[in-house]
């Protein structure tokens, strides 16, 4: 980066300073940061920083994306497209997707329909993210959701599939992929690992592994893979937790939506996620739910964490077994 490229960056953090609450040591952070980036990366970065910290309700807003936009104006939109582009990046509203309703539309009547079809099968399911804790303190759906995430036994994953291929979804479970698969999930990159895809739209839902212990706690079970020998290989990162740590993350007691009853996550387990990844979306979550937050609960959530072990070189076989036993 150019001495006078610096000076400008040094420029634009010191105006941002005087309205956000930056140290000396935070603005040579980001200083030596910038010197690694793009110019259109240190824009975009820039604006989601304003975006966060003022608002885009606040009478400083505009100024400061003019200011940010100064810095490169022959790469940078104007400032209506660049407050259009945060919008849908701090409310997770993609191009190409449906319009919200339609989206809020589905996201309801999907979750209506599977919960109904889990309970009738006898699935050991949490659903778990944001969505159900906005449900649970009656809070209207505000932004995009392309998925419902759901915490499901590994032990059910086969009547899962059965559903979704009943339900027209299409349904991939890459616990133990093939090669060739592995080579696909190195290309396409799927949020989920075992993941059911609506056949008409981008909607999915996303499912997360866990066993059921016989103190009734669940250990998350997380799959990785790798190439070894032309061999795909499977790790897996296990998540245990003790009876206290699982009733302080997963709810029991479950709510009622539409006439369907469905466990979920605690509000505390998703405020504690979302504060640790901070992505745009999370930060929006985090803001709607800290009101519902219970203190205590949050505190006592470090009290009794995760411990986490990686099991090398699963086999499907293996698998099969331990969840026999």
């Amino acid at each position: 980066m150019t001495s006078n490229k610096q000076e400008q960056l040094k420029t634009i953090i010191d105006i941002c300073s005087k309205l956000i609450k930056i140290t000396d040591e935070q603005k040579q952070i980001l200083l030596e940061k910038y010197d690694k980036m793009s110019d259109i990366e240190i824009i975009k970065d820039l604006a989601k920083k304003v975006y966060t910290a003022v608002g885009a309700n606040s009478p400083y807003y505009d100024y400061l994306l003019n200011v940010i936009r100064n810095y490169n104006p022959s790469i940078c939109p104007h400032i209506d497209e660049m407050k259009t582009i945060l919008n849908k990046m701090f409310y997770n509203q993609m191009d190409g997707n449906m319009s919200l309703e339609d989206n809020h539309r589905l996201v309801i009547s999907s979750l209506t329909k599977f919960c109904s079809l889990f309970n009738k099968y006898g699935i050991d399911y949490y659903i778990v993210g944001a969505l159900p804790c906005f449900l649970k303190t009656n809070q209207p759906l505000f932004r995009y959701h392309d998925d419902i995430d759901i915490m499901v036994n590994e032990e059910d994953i086969p009547k899962i599939a059965e559903i979704m291929n009943i339900a027209g979804y299409k349904f991939f479970d890459d616990r133990f992929p093939s090669k060739k698969r592995f080579e696909e999930i190195k290309k396409e990159k799927p949020p989920h690992t075992v993941l059911a895809q609506n056949p008409n739209n981008e909607f999915h839902l996303g499912f997360f592994c866990f066993k059921r212990e016989q103190n009734n706690s669940i250990t998350v079970r997380e799959y990785s893979h790798r190439l070894d020998n032309d061999q795909v290989i499977v790790d897996v990162l296990e998540r245990s937790s003790t009876p206290i740590g699982t009733a302080l993350r997963y709810d029991d007691t479950p709510i009622t939506y539409n006439g369907v009853k469905f466990k979920t996550s605690s509000i505390e387990n998703i405020y504690k996620l979302k504060s640790y990844t901070k992505r745009p979306k999370d930060i929006i979550d985090m803001k709607k739910l800290e009101p519902y937050v219970d203190k205590t609960k949050l505190a006592m959530l470090s009290q009794y964490p995760n411990h986490n072990i990686t099991v090398q070189n699963v086999e499907f076989q293996q698998q099969i077994n331990k969840h026999s036993l």
